[in-house]
């Protein structure tokens, strides 16, 4: 029975219900008692005027204002303090329970309104307390007025401890609630990042290899009766292709994968794509029949990892557009390592054959590339260049750059 109860207050919707009946009976029941105090002749003490039909209203109203309480607190103590004076001004004595209306709701005025609220509900008490006591009272004026006086301010300066209480717990639950809000909108950017590496990554892996092996394929196919020679280097080349793909692949997924799956696993990251390796892969794609001419300039820099490998991939994109956009073009890619920078451009002539209606829009290499760049805060243009080809080029700035960083 008492975990029911419990449960039922965990329970906001139980929990509001339980205080409406609570607050409707102690209405109910205060209103009985304080018109049963008004029309017994008997408790009526000397000097004070039986209670006719007015005053049982008066009382009524001392009493019923206790249910808006909770909602319309200010309304409430207003009206209690209203009918309280003018119970007084006719005469007759303020039944008992008047004493703990006021006092509920002058506590739930101040605890749940703000500074000037507060204020302005000790100052509605206290004229009715100066009139009813202090001026309507012909007995005894100066010490029930400062009885009163001191009761209430007590209760006003409890009250508004109270009310602290639930500032700083409202604040705080909404510091808590602000934090939450945040930590789930950073957990769904990174998702969102990590989807977007990893895309980037599958694209660049995948999408350059599935270039190779379809230009390589067609090759084999064409000289395959008049050069079998020829042929088997270019199956040669798609099975060396192949196979660094799956290094990359197995790579990538390694780095995905928890590592408390397979303990004993250590990520290589020995055949991890970088500016150093960028020989051999000029060097497949010109076994693959595409004619490219690499210029590096500077001294060649020790990259942080994540902008060896981002640039690695702009490079491997933009030669892999080049053979599939402009076959038979001829490419440039010039490197360019400063103290600051690294300047990567690739570029072709033109003179190859447009496979694509509409370069200019773009798509997922492009996308990737400029993301990439963007990761560093680097620049990244492309766009056609002064002899009718087509030119990638994009900045790393790297003298800022701490070691390491997203991919």
């Amino acid at each position: 029975m008492i975990e029911r109860i419990r449960n039922s207050y965990r329970n906001p919707v139980l929990a509001r219900r339980y205080k409406i009946a609570a607050l409707m009976l102690g209405t109910v029941a205060a209103v009985a008692m304080g018109v049963a105090n008004a029309v017994d002749a008997s408790n009526i003490n000397a000097g004070y005027e039986k209670d006719g039909p007015l005053g049982i209203f008066l009382v009524v109203m001392q009493t019923l204002p206790l249910a808006i309480a909770f909602r319309y607190p200010m309304v409430a103590l207003s009206i209690i303090m209203v009918a309280f004076m003018a119970h007084s001004g006719l005469g007759h004595e303020a039944p008992w329970v008047v004493q703990f209306t006021a006092a509920i709701t002058f506590f739930t005025s101040v605890t749940r309104g703000g500074d000037r609220q507060s204020l302005f509900a000790l100052f509605i008490v206290y004229i009715g307390i100066i009139v009813s006591f202090g001026i309507f009272q012909e007995e005894e004026r100066v010490g029930n007025v400062l009885i009163q006086l001191l009761l209430f301010g007590g209760l006003w300066i409890i009250s508004n401890l109270f009310r602290t209480r639930r500032i700083r717990l409202e604040s705080t639950e909404q510091v808590v609630a602000e934090l939450e809000a945040e930590q789930d909108r950073a957990a769904r950017q990174a998702i969102q990042d990590e989807r977007a590496r990893i895309a980037r990554e599958l694209h660049d892996v995948l999408g350059h290899t599935l270039n190779l092996v379809v230009i390589q394929a067609g090759a084999a196919q064409r000289v395959f009766k008049s050069s079998p020679d020829k042929a088997l280097d270019a199956i040669r080349s798609i099975e060396s292709t192949s196979r660094q793909a799956l290094s990359d692949v197995d790579r990538m997924l390694g780095i995905l994968r928890d590592p408390d799956d397979d303990p004993g696993k250590a990520i290589s990251l020995d055949a991890r794509p970088s500016m150093s390796r960028l020989d051999a892969l000029i060097e497949d794609l010109r076994n693959a029949g595409q004619s490219i001419d690499l210029k590096i300039s500077g001294i060649p820099a020790n990259l942080p990892p994540s902008v060896d490998l981002s640039a690695y991939r702009v490079v491997q994109e933009a030669l892999t557009n080049v053979m599939t956009h402009a076959s038979g073009s001829r490419a440039r890619v010039d490197i360019k390592y400063t103290e600051e920078v690294l300047d990567v451009t690739v570029s072709n002539d033109g003179s190859g054959v447009e496979k694509s209606a509409s370069r200019s829009g773009g798509g997922r290499g492009i996308v990737g590339m400029r993301e990439r760049t963007a990761l560093f805060g680097g620049e990244f243009q492309a766009g056609r260049s002064d002899n009718e080809g087509w030119q990638v080029h994009a900045t790393f700035p790297i003298a800022a750059l701490p070691f390491g960083g997203s991919q």
